[in-house]
């Protein structure tokens, strides 16, 4: 996978500015919502249309029907403490019947930071969300630009971002998933690559 990744959620961005050497998209290929015992999926509902060439990563739970060998799928649920154990059970299960896909999990920080759970999850990556981090996000963000990082050793490969609080410092080596409150345009992206090329420069002075 390349070094960035842009989420791509149901909206209909336009994403022909992206260099497709270094840059991926991770888009919302399906919803799923548990009821019970029913079981509803909700597709995407905007198309997707990023330049040629481009790596995709499909973002959902369990709903595609087929995968073709090694496609790269990444989950994306918020765990409450009660549904851990039920989240643990399904990225099993869909490990199991896709063993050839590569697995990513996107993470609440602190699930990575304060807690140990999420070494148990049957996936490749797990993806910290260093946004939207509440009471504790200067605590966070300066336990960050002090050179700290992750516990569990497999939030230690990539990050996730926001573009409209980007952090001043992340751990060295990671690849980047960037999220977007408003549509993607060139000069978001630019603005992106720019604070990374920052992340880059200052992992070196250590």
């Amino acid at each position: 996978m390349p070094p960035l990744v842009l989420w791509a959620w149901d909206r209909d961005d336009d994403l022909g500015f992206i260099d497709v050497r270094d840059t991926a998209v991770a888009y919302l290929a399906a919803t799923v919502i548990l009821r019970g015992k029913s079981v509803f999926v909700t597709p995407r509902h905007h198309p997707l249309a990023p330049p040629k060439g481009t790596r995709l990563v499909a973002a959902t739970l369990a709903a595609l029907r087929e995968t073709r060998p090694g496609e790269f799928l990444q989950i994306d649920f918020e765990a409450t403490s009660s549904q851990r154990a039920f989240f643990l059970k399904a990225v099993a299960a869909l490990r199991q019947r896709l063993p050839d896909a590569v697995l990513s999990a996107t993470a609440l920080t602190s699930w990575c930071l304060d807690e140990r759970w999420t070494q148990s999850l049957a996936v490749d990556e797990v993806v910290p969300m260093l946004f939207r981090l509440g009471p504790d996000r200067r605590r966070i963000r300066e336990y960050f630009a002090d050179g700290g990082d992750f516990r569990s050793a497999n939030c230690r490969t990539s990050i996730g971002v926001a573009t409209d609080e980007l952090p001043a410092a992340i751990p060295f080596g990671r690849r980047i998933y960037a999220f977007s409150p408003r549509r993607w345009n060139a000069e978001t992206y630019a603005t992106l690559r720019e604070r990374m090329r920052q992340w880059s420069d200052a992992s070196r002075l250590y």
